[in-house]
């Protein structure tokens, strides 16, 4: 079975941009589905260090390097728009690229939604599947959502309910990427995107209320961070993104991580790598939480100021060895790799007998 398997055009699937959850999907997906006996043909800029069958080169570095830097002049304040010339010249070699090779039967492996849902239409004669719904707008008709909880939202948003061809699978994560600690940590820990609505405010308040540092890590508006910053305690911190290792030695030291979400969160990549390295998991109370969060097993989801306040003084009582062992082995690449190679199984079956066939699919997952 041959899938093909779009990257990002606004990035290089390397450790350097693994702060990007996207990208790390495309870094990690050969890895992972390889084992099953497909052929991956990835499309992606030069530099890629993820494992495929074959890798086509869309932009070659001294391009890319040229548009990334008009990209910002552009778009300053924007992580990945469709509206800049770094898009256009991407889409223009991608489309190139994919019409030589994709053949009837194919499927086409979206990772970043919208960003290449034209390609539906530009080849109707391969089956598209978006393989990590994480995001707000779909197109395909084979998705695959991040937890269920982000599912139904989508149900709800479009007022369908879902059918036998739009699965569930999560984030799958190398574990060896991800060392884990289990002593208390040092720090309260924010890592991820550093922007209001996700729940920036309420760190800044339980800072307010415990000795602990509170660190928040990642990429945002440098404007937004300084206003944010002003009137905050002197416990709190904010640094750029951390990429590659050094992540795992960031969040194996935390004392648990935090993500007080506003909007209901997708996934919550971040916080789900912090388990993977027995850091227990502090967070709002809905959304994709409700399934990577267990209550007072690998972490605690809260309402008012004083359940965090709780939740921090309670986390130490949590068992990391069993958070680590947990999450390492629901989050894997072979664990989610099996999940991923039932899809694909299920979606070429429609050339045979597909709803209909007597073969079992779904049944087993875990």
């Amino acid at each position: 079975m041959r899938l093909h398997l779009i990257g990002l055009f606004h990035t290089i699937p390397k450790p350097e941009y693994s702060h990007c959850a996207f990208t790390g999907r495309v870094i990690r997906f050969g890895k992972m589905i390889l084992p099953f006996g497909y052929e991956v043909i990835e499309y992606s800029n030069e530099g890629s260090e993820a494992q495929s069958s074959e890798h086509v080169c869309i932009l070659e570095t001294e391009e890319f390097e040229q548009l990334k830097a008009l990209y910002k002049q552009e778009q300053p304040n924007a992580a990945a728009s469709t509206d800049s010339t770094l898009y256009r010249r991407f889409r223009e070699v991608l489309d190139e690229k994919l019409l030589q090779r994709v053949e009837p039967g194919d499927i086409v492996c979206h990772p970043f939604g919208i960003a290449h849902g034209y390609l539906k239409d530009t080849i109707p004669y391969a089956r598209h599947v978006e393989i990590g719904i994480g995001y707000v707008e779909c197109f395909a008709d084979f998705r695959v959502y991040e937890t269920y909880q982000w599912w139904s939202w989508h149900q709800g948003k479009e007022q369908k309910a879902g059918n036998a061809y739009q699965w569930v699978c999560p984030m799958a994560y190398d574990i060896d990427d991800w060392e884990p600690s289990f002593d208390d940590g040092e720090y309260l820990l924010y890592f991820g995107r550093v922007i209001e609505d996700k729940g920036l405010q309420i760190v800044k308040e339980i800072a307010r209320h415990t000795d602990l540092p509170v660190k928040i890590v990642g990429e945002g508006n440098p404007y937004w961070i300084e206003a944010f910053m002003q009137d905050a305690p002197s416990n709190l911190t904010v640094s750029g993104p951390v990429t590659g290792k050094a992540r795992s030695e960031l969040l194996r030291n935390a004392r648990a991580m935090l993500m007080p979400t506003l909007y209901t969160e997708p996934f919550g990549g971040a916080g789900v790598e912090g388990t993977l390295c027995g850091t227990p998991l502090i967070t709002s109370d809905f959304g994709a939480f409700s399934e990577t969060v267990q209550h007072g097993y690998n972490g605690y989801r809260c309402k008012t100021l004083g359940d965090w306040l709780f939740a921090i003084k309670a986390s130490t009582d949590l068992n990391r060895r069993a958070i680590a062992s947990t999450a390492r082995a629901k989050y894997s690449l072979s664990n989610c790799g099996q999940q991923m190679d039932k899809i694909f199984k299920q979606v070429k079956g429609l050339e045979d007998k597909g709803w209909y066939s007597l073969e079992p699919t779904h049944a087993v997952w875990e």
